[in-house]
C-alpha cells in the first residue's frame, strides 16, 4: 500500500470542521479501526511507517458482504442480513435468466464455469452498503459524493438519486427519467420528474430486502410492494373515453386491457447485445449508435406494443395487461463463449433459448400524459374538456387498416431486419407468444382466420 492509497477526510478549523467528529460524530464515535479494522494508535518513526503499521488488515469495505462492518456491534444487523440475500446485492433476477439461457433450472446448478464467468463480467453491478450511503457505486465511477470540508465520508441515509438511483440505472431508467437528448433525442422528462417527484417517492420498498426468499425473484418485477401506477391513480379508471375502455383489469370485460406504459410511455433505449463475450470488441466501432460505458454498446430508441405471454396469470406482477410495451433484450449467441463453458456451441445456446423471449414486458420512466398515440389532435392537450370519443381515440394507435400506426406493434418482420438493419430472425420462434406474427390481424387472436 502507497500513500497514493490514502482517503482524504477534509477538515478546516476555521470552519468549525477540526476533526471527524464533525462530519458524521456518530460514526466517529466508533472510529476508523471500528469499522474498517487496522490499529487506531500505533508507534513509529515515521509517518510512512505509521501509515503502513496502521492500515496493517484493513478492510477496504467493511460493508461488502461476509465483512463484519455495518452490523458490528448490533449497529444495523437486521438490515445488513437481510440486504446479504437482497436482489440488489446477488442480482437473481440476471442470475437466473443465465441459468434459463443455458439450460438449467437455477443458478446453483449451473457448471463452475459459467458461475466464475458470471462473477467476472456481471456482478460488478452489485452495491454494498457504503456504495450507496457513503460513496458512489463502483460502477458509476466510485468515490465520495461529496469531496467539500465538512463533507467527505458523510454517511448519507437517504442515497442520492443523481449519484447513486440513476448513477447505476442510467442506460434506461435514468435516460428515460431526465430525457437524456444525447441517447433519447426528442423525448422530455418524465412527467413526475417535472412535477418535483424523486425516486423514492414511488419505490418505497425496502431496497435492502425482505431476506432469503429474495432469492426466489426471477426478475426484479417480483420484489415485494414493487410501485405500480395504480397505487396512485386508481381513481382515474374512468374518467375518460380512454380508460373506460382500456384499463386493465386481467378479464378484457372493459376493453383489450392495455399497460399504462402502452399509451403513456414515450420512445426508450434498446440495447442490442449482451455484456458478455464479444460485446466490446464488436460493438466499439458503432459509430451510428450512442455508446455507454467501457468501449460502448449499441443502444437505439424505439417504442413497441406486444402481446403479454403471461396474460390472466394470477401470481404473476404484471399479468392483468393483455397488451405491453416490450423492450428489445436480446442475447447475442457469442454472449457466453469467453466463460469456456463445457461442450458450449451457438446450436445448444439457441436451442435452449428458444422459450425466452426478447422482446419482454418494460416499465419505461417517462411517462407523458399526452404522447403520440393520446394525442390524436394538436389541440386536445390545451383543453381541460373530454372531446375525444370512442369513435376517434383510437386514430393514432388502433392496427386496423386505414388508421393507427402498425410500426407501433411488434410483428415477425421486425426481426427480420430490424431498425439496426440486423436479421434477427431467429428470435422469431422466441417471441411467438408476443409478436403480431406474420398476418398480425390474424395471429394476434383479434379476429378468427378464414382457414
Amino acid at each position: 500500500m502507497t500513500l497514493t492509497d490514502k482517503v482524504l477526510i477534509r477538515l478546516n478549523a476555521t470552519r468549525g470542521i477540526e476533526s471527524y467528529s464533525d462530519i458524521d460524530p456518530t460514526h466517529a464515535s466508533i472510529g476508523c479501526a471500528g469499522c474498517h479494522g487496522g490499529l487506531a494508535e500505533v508507534d513509529a518513526d515515521d509517518d510512512i511507517s505509521a501509515y503502513r503499521a496502521a492500515h496493517t488488515e484493513m478492510t477496504r469495505d467493511p460493508s461488502a458482504i461476509g465483512k463484519d462492518g455495518c452490523s458490528g456491534s448490533l449497529c444495523h444487523g437486521d438490515i445488513v442480513r437481510r440486504n446479504e440475500t437482497s436482489i440488489h446485492s446477488n442480482l437473481w433476477g440476471e442470475k437466473a435468466h443465465v441459468a434459463m439461457r443455458n439450460g438449467y433450472d437455477s443458478f446453483e446448478e449451473c457448471p463452475v464455469e459459467i458461475q466464475e464467468g458470471f462473477t467476472k463480467d456481471c456482478s460488478g453491478c452489485h452495491t454494498t452498503c457504503g456504495q450507496c450511503h457513503v460513496s458512489r457505486p463502483h460502477t458509476a465511477g466510485k468515490g465520495f459524493l461529496e469531496q467539500r470540508v465538512g463533507y467527505s465520508h458523510q454517511f448519507i441515509a437517504t442515497p442520492s438519486e443523481e449519484n447513486v438511483c440513476t448513477a447505476c440505472h442510467g442506460s434506461r431508467v435514468g435516460d428515460d427519467w431526465n430525457a437524456n437528448q444525447e441517447r433519447v433525442p426528442g423525448n422530455k422528462p418524465d412527467v413526475h420528474n417535472d412535477f418535483g417527484y424523486t425516486c423514492l417517492d414511488c419505490h418505497q420498498e425496502d431496497f435492502h430486502g425482505d431476506g432469503a426468499t429474495d432469492a426466489d425473484y426471477i426478475s426484479r418485477y417480483h420484489v415485494t410492494d414493487l410501485p405500480q401506477c395504480v397505487d396512485c391513480h386508481q381513481v382515474d379508471s374512468d374518467d375518460n373515453a380512454f380508460h373506460a375502455q382500456h384499463w386493465p383489469n386481467a378479464d378484457a370485460t372493459d376493453g383489450a386491457d392495455l399497460a399504462c406504459y402502452v399509451c403513456h410511455s414515450q420512445q426508450y433505449n434498446n440495447c442490442n447485445t449482451c455484456h458478455a463475450g464479444e460485446w466490446t470488441e464488436e460493438y466499439v466501432e458503432a459509430a451510428d449508435y450512442s455508446s455507454h460505458g467501457p468501449g460502448g454498446y449499441r443502444v437505439y430508441p424505439q417504442f413497441k406494443i406486444g402481446r403479454n405471454p403471461v396474460y390472466g396469470e394470477t401470481d404473476n406482477p404484471h399479468g392483468n395487461s393483455a397488451w405491453i410495451a416490450i423492450r428489445h433484450i436480446p442475447v447475442s449467441p457469442d454472449a457466453f463463449k469467453n466463460w469456456n463453458i463445457p461442450e458450449w456451441s451457438v446450436d445448444n445456446f439457441a436451442a435452449g433459448a428458444t422459450n425466452m423471449e426478447t422482446w419482454k414486458y418494460t416499465s419505461p420512466h417517462n411517462i407523458q400524459r399526452w404522447t403520440d398515440r393520446t394525442l390524436v389532435d394538436a389541440s386536445w392537450a390545451d383543453t381541460t374538456g373530454q372531446i375525444y370519443t370512442s369513435d376517434n381515440c383510437s386514430d393514432n394507435c388502433h392496427y386496423h387498416a386505414g388508421y393507427g400506426n402498425s410500426d407501433y406493434y411488434l410483428k415477425d418482420s421486425d426481426m427480420e431486419r430490424d431498425i439496426t438493419g440486423d436479421d434477427l430472425s431467429a428470435e422469431i420462434e422466441a417471441n411467438k407468444n408476443t409478436s403480431l406474427g406474420d398476418d398480425p390481424c390474424f395471429s394476434s387472436g383479434c379476429h378468427l382466420s378464414h382457414n
